[in-house]
Order: structure tokens, then C-alpha cells, then sequence
């Protein structure tokens, strides 16, 4: 069983900052929402590997966002 919810743009937005490539929105929320409130965020794991692909994905995300809001702003 599945229920469809709305998101506000910013909403979704935020969400795809933390989105990885594979992931659906579920994955997405699920990790979030963990019980180790640092589980889902990738800077914080104990492994170089993640913690470097978290940063990443952070960067990229925030890059994405401040080029939009530039974009806009030409308008």
C-alpha cells in the first residue's frame, strides 16, 4: 500500500539536496528519518568514503540551488 502526499517546491528541493543517485524518495526519507540522527547524512559517517561522497552531494546540491536562484533573479 502506497499514499501519495504533496511538497511545496522548496520542499522537494531540499529533499533532492539529499537524495543520492539510485535512491528513491522513500530511501530518502527513510535514511533521514532514522533512528541515529546521523545515519543519514554521509559527513558524519565513520567511513572516508561516504563521508567524502556526502560532502559531495552537499556541495553539488547547494551549487544547484544558488545557480537557480541566480537564474532568477536575471529575470
Amino acid at each position: 500500500m502506497s499514499t501519495s502526499i504533496r511538497l511545496s517546491d522548496e520542499a522537494k528541493s531540499r529533499l533532492d539536496i539529499f537524495k543520492r543517485e539510485g535512491e528513491s524518495y522513500d530511501d530518502v526519507i527513510f535514511r533521514l528519518t532514522s533512528t541515529d540522527k546521523w545515519s543519514g547524512f554521509g559527513i558524519a559517517s565513520g567511513d572516508p568514503e561516504e563521508s567524502r561522497e556526502g560532502m559531495d552531494e552537499i556541495r553539488d546540491g547547494l551549487r544547484g540551488r544558488m545557480d537557480q536562484h541566480v537564474e532568477e533573479m536575471d529575470q
